[in-house]
């Protein structure tokens, strides 16, 4: 196989060198032999297959510029802006890395393509800009949720949690059993603004308040505002004493093992912390199965909240080359199509597009996440929101007694209001 992979300096300095290999056909066109990839260095062996598998079909090798994934938003931005293109790029889905790439003027039109139908609504989400798809998602997302025990709850005769009135009721039930009700993981900061958005998640159908926020529609601090309330009742639970002793200290590590175990009844953390989970459980699926499960929990009912990533998430910028775009396309079509269902198998994954079918072998954890996507769902509101990077370090601080919810709101408004303008984005 031909499949390369390049330094990611080298991006600018001689991308264009890797396009040199063409053949001319009879048709006196010009037919590509590679199409240059900028791509996340964390992409999967399922994924470097796919690239493989296209080329062996084709003849078309896809020449991969590795962009390292502990920069990978910054160093991509870096080098779209200086007008270098790549053939195909990896990058985000949501609405907000979407806009910095100015699709309308530098992405192709992917809307009549057939994934998009496949895919239900997520392209009502995240991926297109007024009504035109500009990405291709191939990867199941993030789904977050309650990691809870199940011989804990069962214990005290109690139910997993289906709202946040819920979680105040396990937590007045379990603290005189000696056990943490909610183990938080301040420790690892990110953990801590994931009940906050939890609680959003039923105001957020159809993304209708995230696109209001990043609309300059609606304030985060304004009265009656979603988020603020998520802030409030984030502050309840701990003024409660429903989280660990050590909730500023804490690892989300820690807190995986503290559920697994029964010294914590719940935590709330995403989908994506199943590897860690199953090596806590000694790599036995059932075994961790039997002691945890995973609800979706909102404000007031069991709303899942999911958020798109970008592994295996490809756009097809115009390059000004027709046959190149067109090449780009086939793989889009390709990765989406013929080659999906090889790609969901090999990645042990859920599909997205709902012409591959699911792959056998899930464990009933695994599958509480698919069922958790597929029902009752909305995308993490703040997905398209720009400058919400705020967020985690001001809920670290609510938990730490050194803000209030009305000032975190505040400073996370003024963080979405400098990014945003700053962006020049729809509505600042």
């Amino acid at each position: 196989m031909k499949t390369r992979v390049l330094l990611a300096g080298a991006v600018a300095a001689g991308a264009s060198l890797v396009l040199a290999g063409c053949t001319a056909p009879a048709d006196g066109g010009t037919e590509p032999t590679s199409l240059t990839m900028w791509h996340n260095s964390a992409d999967s062996p399922a994924l470097l297959q796919l690239y493989k598998d296209f080329e062996a079909k084709t003849g078309i090798a896809i020449e991969l510029v590795d962009v390292p994934s502990d920069s990978f938003e910054t160093t991509i931005l870096t080098k779209w802006a200086t007008g270098d293109r790549p053939d195909l790029l990896e990058f985000h889905p949501t609405v907000a890395n979407l806009l910095t790439l100015n699709p309308a003027k530098n992405m192709q039109d992917l809307t009549q393509m057939e994934f998009v139908k496949a895919s239900g609504d997520l392209y009502a989400s995240m991926g297109s800009l007024d009504g035109t798809v500009y990405a291709a998602v191939t990867g199941f997302p993030s789904v977050f949720g309650i990691y809870y025990n199940k011989a804990v709850l069962a214990d005290h005769g109690l139910q997993p949690p289906r709202s946040f009135d819920d979680l105040s009721t396990l937590c007045t039930a379990l603290k005189p059993a000696g056990v943490a009700p909610i183990w938080e993981s301040g420790g690892s900061v990110w953990p801590t603004q994931v009940l906050p958005l939890l609680y959003v998640a039923d105001h957020n159908s159809g993304n209708e308040y995230g696109a209001a926020i990043g609309g300059n529609k609606e304030a985060l601090d304004a009265a009656g505002s979603p988020f603020l309330a998520g802030l409030t009742a984030y502050a309840g639970l701990r003024d409660r004493g429903c989280f660990n002793a050590d909730a500023t200290s804490a690892t989300f590590e820690d807190g995986l093992k503290a559920v697994l175990e029964g010294k914590a009844a719940m935590t709330a953390l995403h989908s994506d912390t199943y590897a860690s989970l199953l090596a806590d459980a000694g790599g036995s699926p059932d075994a961790l199965s039997a002691a945890v499960g995973f609800v979706p929990v909102s404000s007031s009912s069991p709303v899942a909240s999911w958020a798109g990533g970008p592994l295996g998430t490809y756009y097809a910028p115009k390059t000004g080359d027709a046959a190149k775009e067109k090449a780009a396309l086939s793989f889009i079509e390709y990765a989406t199509g013929a080659g999906y269902q090889k790609l969901v198998d090999n990645g042990n994954s859920f599909p997205v597009i709902d012409t591959a079918k699911t792959p056998k072998g899930f464990s009933e954890l695994q599958l509480s996440y698919q069922s958790a996507y597929q029902g009752d769902s909305s995308i993490a509101f703040n997905s398209n929101v720009a400058g919400f990077g705020a967020l985690a370090t001001e809920t670290s601080k609510l938990l730490a007694r050194q803000t209030t919810p009305e000032d975190a709101a505040r400073t996370v408004q003024a963080a979405v209001e400098q990014a945003s303008t700053a962006a020049g984005l729809p509505g600042w």
